[in-house]
């Protein structure tokens, strides 16, 4: 997609608000799941396992297309991979409500859902990146960082009613219908042409050629590029399954431990989602100030840390709240820095599908693995009390890899292009 080597000196804010919203439509599929995972519970009989595979396929589903999407948009346009991902997580959702009552026929849904969603979370970076002036680079950084808490914003929302009423289905069709209606902002923005790279690339253009602007000036990354952006993935791994485990299981947790209803286990975990999303955008500004994507990241990471070994310690109502805003805060302002790793370490105008889809694997790995470690935890010992001790030791190793990634980052623009 030759858009993607070429960077605006002007903000197309048309399509910085379409990637987003990719973004946040991917995010809500991907944790429809959390809130109402007590009610299904109760309705069909799920096991843990189970019940955590329903989060954990979007992983499998991520890594194995997102680095191939990533490079077969960046040569043909998005159109087709769009479209394609649309009807995907339409026929995830059918089959989803067809045949709620077998855990294997729903998680082969979430499986053709994932597929589907994996397209939009590659998009939605690039798109929003890409359409970015300099200007506005570090706010829209940080917009993009609220994709994941604005989806679980808007599907505990759409779910507070439904776990009221001990039903789940409502939460599938709202999100049907936003499938629906961004199909249709899809088709309008390729009949007004408003955003480019959505469009086909016809195959007799230069890939080192934009059709607007003439020849582009991006180069291929380096190794040593390459490598720091592996390092980028591996910490996205880990913080993410650090943040998935945490919200595939906190309203289990509440509702079985703490004793709340479901849909007050709902209403609570709406806190910590409101939180991060506030410090997802006070991240960005953070970042304009000069303070330094590395500081930064370390800093939250830090705050996780000490959310993480709040929570045994939660049956103390004060303690219990503090630990859900403090969590909040470091969920807000981590998601921003990793964001910001790709255009920091390459350039905005670098940092297309290709690159993002390498930290999408990260990701989508941690997505995978989190709620799966947090369930093992759990049936190992008996106690949810190990699972919090357990993802600190992951918040820590995530600090050290931050460390190592900024030493990595200086080298490689410390040599001389």
């Amino acid at each position: 997609m030759p858009y993607l080597a070429t960077q605006t000196t002007d903000t197309n804010w048309t399509g910085v608000s379409y990637g987003i919203v990719l973004g946040f439509i991917a995010a809500y599929f991907q944790f429809k799941v959390p809130p109402v995972l007590p009610v299904m519970f109760e309705l069909y009989g799920y096991g843990t396992y189970s019940a955590g595979g329903f989060m954990s396929i979007f992983a499998v589903a991520g890594m194995l297309v997102s680095v191939r999407i990533g490079r077969g948009i960046r040569q043909n346009g998005a159109k087709q991979y769009l479209f394609a991902a649309f009807a995907l997580m339409l026929a995830g959702t059918a089959i989803g409500l067809g045949w709620p009552e077998s855990s294997y026929i729903m998680l082969f849904s979430r499986t053709i859902e994932g597929f589907g969603a994996a397209v939009l979370a590659v998009c939605m970076p690039a798109f929003a990146n890409m359409s970015a002036g300099p200007k506005h680079l570090p706010i829209i950084i940080a917009a993009q960082a609220t994709w994941i808490p604005v989806g679980q914003l808007v599907a505990n929302i759409v779910a507070q009613p439904s776990v009221a009423a001990g039903s789940w289905q409502p939460v599938w069709v709202f999100g049907a219908l936003v499938t629906i209606l961004m199909a249709l902002w899809t088709g309008y923005i390729l009949a007004k042409g408003k955003v480019p790279g959505l469009a086909s690339v016809p195959r007799s253009q230069s890939a080192n050629t934009s059709p607007d602007k003439g020849p582009t000036t991006a180069s291929p990354m380096t190794k040593p590029e390459s490598r720091a952006l592996w390092l980028a993935a591996i910490l996205f791994f880990l913080w993410q399954a650090q943040f998935t485990a945490y919200f595939t299981w906190l309203t289990v947790y509440l509702v079985d431990v703490r004793g709340f209803t479901a849909d007050g286990a709902v209403l609570t975990n709406q806190i910590p989602v409101v939180v991060l999303l506030i410090f997802a955008l006070l991240g960005g500004v953070l970042l304009k100030t000069g303070l330094g994507v590395i500081k930064l990241l370390t800093m939250a990471l830090g705050l996780q840390t000490l959310g993480w070994l709040m929570i045994p310690f939660a049956g103390e109502p004060a303690i219990g709240l503090a630990s859900l805003i403090v969590w909040g805060i470091a969920a807000g302002l981590t998601p921003t820095s990793l964001w910001a790793l790709p255009s920091t370490l390459l350039g905005a105008h670098r940092a297309g599908t290709d690159a993002f889809a390498v930290v999408l694997t990260g990701r989508y790995l941690g997505i995978l693995a989190g709620p799966l470690i947090a369930a093992a935890a759990f049936e190992i010992t008996g106690n949810w009390n190990s699972v919090p001790y357990t993802f600190a030791v992951m918040a820590i190793a995530t600090m050290a890899g931050t460390i190592l990634f900024g030493g990595q980052m200086r080298a490689v623009h410390s040599k001389p292009s």
